[in-house]
């Protein structure tokens, strides 16, 4: 029997290096409906570690959740377009914050970056480890592939998500999260991007997955809904 729960992760991201009264007012409404909230930083002017530890400890005084901040670059499909020097720079200064809870680390086969989550637990950080595919689903091979390469960077999560063109894309991404699940210790999380893919969403914990992204108000994510439409469906199939 499927004894996995899904934790609803609720994405905010601000576009101004403070948050605004409806920004935190949403927070607030919706912490019955989440389980960490993911703080996206990459659609910022100017991003820091001083701003974003402003913002961090405004998010922490609303109420009790885990906090995850991600800074997702432009290469899987986010606002960011740091350097990888800075890339790097960022997520050690994030990680010396101890009022954050997670830190997502992006894979890529292009950079080695072992060292920078070396230096994040070092800090006594928890690494989401993730790759995002904006145009297609891979196959089944080189999704168990990069779920292996996901798991060798000392992240305690593993996160995939990529863009379905067909109902036999969705099926394979499941697949990828059941097997990865069944032979992995981390936990393991797999998106289909999309309204195709909202199953993925929705369903997750039956194949095994652990999170599933939400959004509070706008998506910042294709496929994303709002988590207090997200709370309720996910329970039809937790129980």
């Amino acid at each position: 029997m499927n004894d996995v729960k899904s934790q609803i992760v609720a994405s905010l991201m601000p576009k101004t290096r403070t948050l605004s009264a409806d920004e935190l007012a949403k927070v607030t409404e919706n912490i019955p409906y989440f389980d960490i909230l993911e703080l996206r930083i990459d659609a910022m002017p100017q991003c820091d570690k001083a701003i974003v530890l402003e913002m961090v400890q405004t998010l922490k005084q609303q109420g009790e959740f885990q906090l995850l901040v991600t800074y997702r670059t432009h290469s899987q499909g986010g606002e960011g377009a740091l350097d990888e020097t800075g890339y790097q720079q960022l997520l050690v200064d994030l990680s010396e914050i101890p009022q954050i809870d997670l830190i997502d680390v992006e894979w890529t086969p292009e950079v080695n970056r072992q060292n920078l989550c070396h230096q994040i637990l070092a800090q006594g950080g928890i690494i989401v480890a993730s790759y995002h595919n904006f145009d297609e689903t891979p196959s089944i091979d080189v999704l168990k592939k990069t779920y292996f390469h996901l798991s060798q960077m000392g992240a305690s999560h593993l996160k995939i998500a990529v863009m379905p063109q067909s109902r036999q894309d969705v099926l394979v991404l499941l697949q990828a999260v059941s097997e990865a699940s069944d032979t992995l210790s981390q936990w393991v999380t797999g998106i289909s991007m999309s309204q195709l893919g909202l199953i993925s969403r929705t369903a997750q914990a039956t194949f095994g997955g652990r999170l599933t992204f939400g959004a509070l108000e706008a998506a910042v994510a294709p496929g994303q809904i709002p988590v207090k439409q997200l709370s309720k469906a996910i329970k039809l199939f937790d129980n």
